[in-house]
């Protein structure tokens, strides 16, 4: 078992399925001895929706004949009881004469079953009994005596067999307690910019900082290769046929990346996404991890620097064949081409961060910071 997330709130492990197999097993048991050679056919109510998994489990493990009925009540919103119980579903049959065993997956400050069994005695059962699989001692102050009790737990919120949170986590065959130390949410950056504009150093002092994984997707590839992981084998033979990698695969190796990476408290992402595609699939990965991008940092300067300053970097690498005006023209284009798009995506959901990247790089970095710290 490990920690889960439902909507809003993380919640951690508490008991496994085979403590909960093992108590209600116990506790047929008990019931089984006290019907025993029984000539009537008692009633189990079954509590909806909660008590359902634990219903169908203690129905296998009794030894006498039974019916099976169903009511429903209500007196939780969210994490907490409301203290008023509401009749969702009335009794599915008539019990008049009948003895009647409860049904209950968990009983905590007891306004349910005050209310469950004076409905029962009004409905005309003969004896009424009550099994619960958990109880919260703690809070339980009600007169009405609980016959059968699975497990006795402390006043906690819980999730998993049966048990809900707004309506999640009932199929989980494990129960969980809400954390109430639930690890950060992890960040999620995108950095934009133009050639030129400084994004590998800034990059860097991002990372060290706030603590990210710089994820570039073209040394994850390199990476994946080098690695010879199956999605770098995937991306190599695709290569090597002169054929781009789809963009199913980058974005699985970028997940991959998310799942494996330790003691960061979040990613920086660079050179993904290029496309309205990809960003699509970004916030789609992002949502199936209950997560949701941080924010994009976009280092913004001018054309004319961007000539500039490339000019300057081929003249110091002695690489004279990007210094020309039409090599730096077209990626210049290219950059406005595929970035806008994306640009007018991340404003409308409100991500979209602009930073001027033309003056000095300790100012740029100063202004990233501040823009940081908004999100720390």
């Amino acid at each position: 078992m490990k920690r889960i997330t439902l909507g809003d709130k993380s919640f951690v492990p508490f008991i496994g399925y085979d403590r909960i197999d093992a108590a209600i097993s116990q506790v047929a048991g008990q019931i089984n001895a006290d019907f025993r050679g029984c000539r009537d056919i008692p009633v189990l109510v079954c509590i909806l929706n909660g008590a359902i998994l634990f219903c169908g489990e203690l129905m296998k493990r009794l030894d006498f004949n039974c019916q099976l009925i169903s009511t429903k009540l209500t007196s939780y919103s969210g994490t907490q009881s409301t203290g008023n119980v509401r009749t969702d579903l009335p009794l599915t049959a008539d019990i008049t004469g009948r003895r009647v065993i409860v049904v209950e997956d968990i009983v905590d400050t007891g306004h349910t079953i005050v209310a469950l069994k004076n409905m029962l005695t009004r409905a005309g059962a003969s004896d009424v009994r009550i099994f619960t699989l958990l109880l919260k001692p703690e809070v339980y102050r009600q007169p009405v005596r609980l016959d059968y009790v699975g497990m006795e737990i402390p006043n906690r919120f819980i999730v998993g067999f049966g048990l809900d949170y707004d309506e999640l986590g009932r199929n989980l065959p494990d129960i969980y307690v809400i954390d109430n130390n639930p690890p950060k949410p992890m960040k999620y950056y995108i950095l934009f910019g133009p050639p030129g504009a400084g994004k590998g150093t800034q990059a860097a002092a991002m990372v060290e900082k706030y603590k990210l994984c710089h994820i570039s997707t073209g040394e994850l590839l390199r990476h994946e290769i080098a690695e010879g992981t199956p999605l770098g084998k995937q991306a190599k033979a695709l290569i090597d046929d002169g054929q781009l990698v789809p963009d199913e695969v980058v974005e699985q190796m970028i997940e991959s990346r998310f799942d494996s990476i330790t003691g960061v408290e979040g990613f920086l992402l660079d050179g993904f996404p290029r496309t309205l595609a990809q960003a699509e699939a970004l916030d789609g990965m992002l949502r199936r991890r209950g997560e949701s991008l941080t924010g994009v940092v976009s280092i913004m300067i001018p054309d004319n620097l961007i000539y500039e300053r490339i000019r300057h970097r081929a003249a110091i690498e002695g690489r004279a064949d990007d210094a020309s005006d039409a090599t730096i023209a077209h990626r210049i284009s290219t950059y406005h081409e595929k970035t806008e798009p994306l640009v007018a995506y991340y404003r409308q959901a409100g991500k979209y961060h602009e930073i001027d990247g033309s003056g000095a790089i300790d100012d740029v970095r100063d202004s990233i910071f501040a823009l940081l710290d908004q999100h720390a």
